[in-house]
């Protein structure tokens, strides 16, 4: 079960606490503790202000949802018997929510009036698509199934001249207009596949073990092998397609692209805000008093 970590609670919380009470009047509520209440609305631009992958994350998992919801009513119910006993007036308590508070608003202004604004042209994205062309090849590839009949290398002789036979059966029953796929799914000794009527997917050289991979990559779609020996054992293979290597093309890069450049600039822009705006303030810090270590 995921884990909700105290950090992330109390952001919701001060999320609640800033935006105060200001709920759209014809939305659902979702919520309520007395006359306080959250809207449908309220609820989702919590998430809203999330990062995109956090977002992603919640609104594809509803029980995620639920339990945030539970969590935060909790921790508001929780927050204001506190406030009742005076809690949030206690010195070190006080010190620690002014630290949160800071925290948050450190992090929505950097994202705000940082990240947010750094924005990616098209003529860069294909500048970079231009010059980093290898990043964007595909390889050749097959599509191929196979029906495994398994022997350890160190079986004698016996038993493998018996998995031989059972393999070369198998073939001539395949030859014989006997499906494929059903004879995989009856007789293949690979668990992995076996299920899927021995279908392995798409594959490029170098995925699997080299005398499979040289009988694999001769044949053409729809075309059988003959047994293949391996250290697994004896395969039965068919080729149902294949792809000669190709470059992808621009427009379906360019998403990937922009995020990598846009990560790459805040990587870059980030520590430069940072140290421009300690400077100006002027911060100073003295780490070796808490270390011990000398400058």
């Amino acid at each position: 079960m995921y884990r909700i970590s105290q950090a992330f609670l109390v952001f919701f919380v001060l999320v609640v606490l800033i935006h105060g009470n200001a709920f759209a009047k014809d939305d659902d509520i979702v919520a309520k503790i007395g006359n306080k209440k959250i809207t449908v609305s309220e609820f989702n631009k919590l998430i809203g202000s999330l990062d995109p992958e956090r977002q992603k994350m919640i609104e594809s998992n509803p029980e995620l949802k639920t339990k945030l919801l539970t969590q935060l009513i909790q921790s508001m119910v929780i927050s204001g018997l506190a406030k009742k006993e005076g809690f949030d007036k206690k010195p070190e308590i006080k010190h620690q929510l002014d630290f949160f508070s800071d925290s948050f608003l450190a992090t929505e202004y950097l994202k705000r009036e940082v990240t947010q604004k750094i924005t990616i042209s098209e003529s860069e994205i294909k500048l970079y698509y231009d010059s980093h062309l290898e990043e964007f090849k595909t390889p050749e590839m097959v599509k191929a199934r196979h029906i495994l009949i398994r022997v350890a290398p160190e079986s004698s002789q016996e038993d493998k001249k018996k998995a031989m036979e059972k393999a070369e059966d198998i073939l001539k029953r395949i030859k014989g207009g006997e499906k494929f796929e059903k004879l995989a799914n009856e007789l293949s000794e690979d668990p992995g596949s076996k299920s899927k009527g021995g279908d392995l997917g798409f594959f490029p050289k170098g995925r699997m073990v080299k005398p499979f991979e040289d009988a694999v990559f001769a044949l053409k779609p729809g075309e059988l092998s003959s047994v293949v020996e391996t250290q697994f054992g004896y395969h039965i293979i068919m080729v149902d397609d294949h792809k000669e290597p190709s470059i992808e093309a621009f427009e379906s890069m360019k998403e990937k692209i922009n995020e990598k450049l846009t990560q790459e600039n805040i990587r870059e822009k980030i520590p430069e805000f940072l140290d421009k705006t300690m400077k100006e303030a002027g911060a100073e810090m003295y780490p070796e008093l808490l270390t011990g270590e000398q400058k």
